[in-house]
């Protein structure tokens, strides 16, 4: 993550490999004391995070409760902005682990692969086998890379999809089911509601009813 301070130059990336960039824009009067809270320094421009798709369901949530602006929405972005500093300061705490270049430059590979592939099916045996990695070595090494399972990373980049597909889309829930990569719209609806604690047509239905009450 890139940290731009007051009256800095903000370069905006838009690569040829189509990056998604999310971007928060905050301001207050102790803006300073308020980042070394976290541990970040004065001088600290590059924050090393490591890749994990909650960055991203953080920031769609944010980008959603803009969108709709339900009560106490303000409040709400403040939250989910404390999450994302808190979630930094404890990566900055971790005592350093040495790893191999090779290592992480494997499991950048794996998890651009998932982000490309993520709505067809996968195999995480298969993908291991077929890049000379044992099946464990490869789940133990993603882990530390995202801090999740190659498997629950698959999940994620689904969910998080489905939810745009559902908010953004007129498909069905058969249609948004075989878009995010599951043949079953029976299973995927278990596992939304599973994951959401309501199914893809509750979750949907509500956006609906907070976009009606949403002041105009």
């Amino acid at each position: 993550m890139v940290l731009y301070r007051p009256r800095e130059e903000q370069r905006y990336y838009y690569g040829a490999d189509q990056t998604e960039v999310y971007w928060v824009h905050f301001t207050g009067n102790n803006v300073k004391n308020f980042l070394r809270r976290y541990g970040i320094a004065d001088d600290t421009r590059i924050i090393y995070t490591g890749i994990s798709i909650e960055y991203k369901n953080l920031f769609m949530s944010m980008i959603e409760e803009l969108n709709l602006q339900r009560i106490d929405y303000e409040e709400m972005l403040i939250n989910y902005f404390m999450i994302l500093l808190i979630s930094l300061h404890r990566i900055a705490l971790q005592k350093p682990r040495k790893k191999n270049l090779q290592n992480m430059n494997d499991m950048e590979q794996a998890a651009q692969y998932f982000r490309m592939h993520y709505n067809k099916p996968i195999s995480i045996e298969d993908y291991a086998v077929s890049h000379n990695m044992s099946i464990s070595w490869f789940i133990q090494n993603f882990r530390q890379y995202a801090n999740t399972t190659p498997a629950q990373y698959v999940q994620s980049l689904r969910l998080t999809n489905a939810k745009m597909l559902l908010e953004t889309t007129n498909y069905n829930i058969t249609e948004i089911a075989n878009l995010v990569g599951y043949e079953n719209p029976l299973y995927f609806s278990r596992f939304f509601r599973k994951q959401c604690g309501m199914s893809p047509s509750q979750f949907r239905k509500q956006l609906v009813l907070n976009a009606e009450n949403c002041p105009k």
